[in-house]
C-alpha cells in the first residue's frame, strides 16, 4: 500500500530539519574556528607584527633589485616550408631553457644566456588570404576541415603551417639587452644548411622568373607598338597581325596577368631572404607579469603563514597525541 499524503509531508518536515540542523552546526563551527585564529593573533601580535615588518622590508628590498621581464614580439614568415622546422625548434629552445643548460644557451646568447626566460609560437589565422591564393588552397581546406568544427580547425597546429605569418614572443629579463637577444635568436633559427640551400635556390629562380616576366612585358608592348604604328601592312610585309580588337583585349589581358605575377614574384623576392624573416619586431612591451603580487605584500603573508603554520602543526600534535592516549 501507498504512503499516505500525510506520512510524506512528516518525511520531508524531518529531512528540512535534519539538514537545518547540519547547516547550524557547521555555522558554529565556523564561527568558532574564526574566532580562535582572531584569539591567536591577538595572542601573539607583537610576534605578528614584527614579522610584516621584516616581511614588508625583505619585500621592499627584493623589489628595488628585481629586474621585470618584459615581452618582446616579432611577426616572422617561415619560409620553404619550415614550419614544422620553427616550432620544433622553439620547442627544443624552451626545453634547454627549462633544464637550465647553460652549455647550449650560452653558444646561443653567449652572456646573456641567463636572462631568457620562454620563447612562445603561434600562426596569426587567415584562412581566407590563403584560400583565395589559388583553386587548389581552398581544395586543402576543404579536405582538412570536413571532419573539424570552424573553432577546433583554425586553432589545429596541423593547419598552422598554411598560414604566411606567424607570431612570436620573447620573454626576456630586463630591458637593456633585449634587441640582441631577439636577433641571436633569430639568427638562431635560421641557421639551418638544409633550408639556407632552398633558399638559394628559392632566389635564383626568382631572380630567373623576374627576367623573364620582364621579357614577357617588353615583347607584349613591342605587340601593342606594332599595332598601333602600323595598322596596315603592305602585302608580303612579314609581321605580327592583329586582326582586330578582340586580338587587342587578350594582350591588354595577358599584361594584366603577367603584371600580377611581376607583383607576386617581387614579394617573393622579399620575403625569401631568410629562411625565418621577420616582418616587425617590438621590444620590452608590457611586463608579463599573469598574475602579479609584489614582494611587499607576498613576504609578509608568507612569513605569517609560517608563523601559524608552526603552532598550527604543535597543535594537531597535541590533538593526535591526546586521541592516541585515550585510546
Amino acid at each position: 500500500m501507498s504512503d499516505t499524503p500525510t506520512t510524506n509531508n512528516q518525511q520531508e518536515e524531518v529531512d528540512l530539519g535534519y539538514l537545518f540542523k547540519k547547516i547550524n552546526q557547521l555555522f558554529k563551527k565556523a564561527i568558532v574556528a574564526l574566532f580562535e585564529v582572531i584569539a591567536f593573533f591577538l595572542k601573539y601580535k607583537f610576534i605578528v607584527l614584527i614579522l610584516i615588518i621584516i616581511g614588508v622590508s625583505y619585500g621592499y628590498y627584493k623589489d628595488r633589485d628585481s629586474v621585470p621581464t618584459h615581452s618582446n614580439e616579432a611577426i616572422v614568415i617561415p619560409n620553404f616550408e619550415s614550419v614544422d622546422y620553427l616550432y620544433d625548434k622553439v620547442e627544443a629552445l624552451n626545453a634547454k631553457i627549462q633544464a637550465n643548460d647553460v652549455t647550449y644557451l650560452k653558444s646561443i646568447l653567449d652572456s646573456n644566456y641567463r636572462k631568457i626566460r620562454r620563447v612562445q609560437i603561434e600562426p596569426i589565422v587567415d584562412i581566407y588570404n590563403f584560400a583565395a591564393q589559388s583553386r587548389d588552397n581552398i581544395d586543402i581546406f576543404r579536405i582538412l576541415f570536413q571532419n573539424q568544427e570552424l573553432s577546433e580547425f583554425v586553432q589545429d597546429l596541423t593547419t598552422s603551417k598554411y598560414y604566411k605569418y606567424h607570431r612570436m614572443s620573447f620573454l626576456i629579463r630586463g630591458e637593456k639587452d633585449a634587441p640582441i637577444i631577439v636577433q641571436n635568436l633569430l639568427a638562431y633559427f635560421n641557421d639551418n644548411e638544409h633550408f639556407n640551400e632552398y633558399q638559394k635556390i628559392h632566389s635564383d629562380n626568382t631572380s630567373y622568373l623576374l627576367n623573364q616576366n620582364a621579357i614577357m612585358i617588353a615583347q607584349i608592348d613591342s605587340l601593342f607598338q606594332a599595332a598601333i604604328t602600323y595598322p596596315k601592312r603592305k602585302e608580303g610585309t612579314q609581321t605580327v597581325n592583329i586582326n582586330d580588337n578582340s586580338d587587342l583585349g587578350t594582350l591588354i589581358f595577358r599584361k594584366q596577368e603577367v603584371l600580377k605575377q611581376r607583383i607576386e614574384l617581387l614579394k617573393q623576392e622579399k620575403d625569401g631572404i631568410k629562411v625565418i624573416k621577420e616582418v616587425s619586431l617590438n621590444y620590452n612591451l608590457t611586463p608579463d607579469k599573469g598574475f602579479y603580487l609584489s614582494n611587499k605584500v607576498k613576504y609578509p603573508i608568507l612569513f605569517v603563514l609560517l608563523f601559524s603554520l608552526i603552532f598550527y602543526s604543535r597543535y594537531l600534535y597535541t590533538k593526535l597525541e591526546k586521541i592516541a592516549k585515550n585510546n
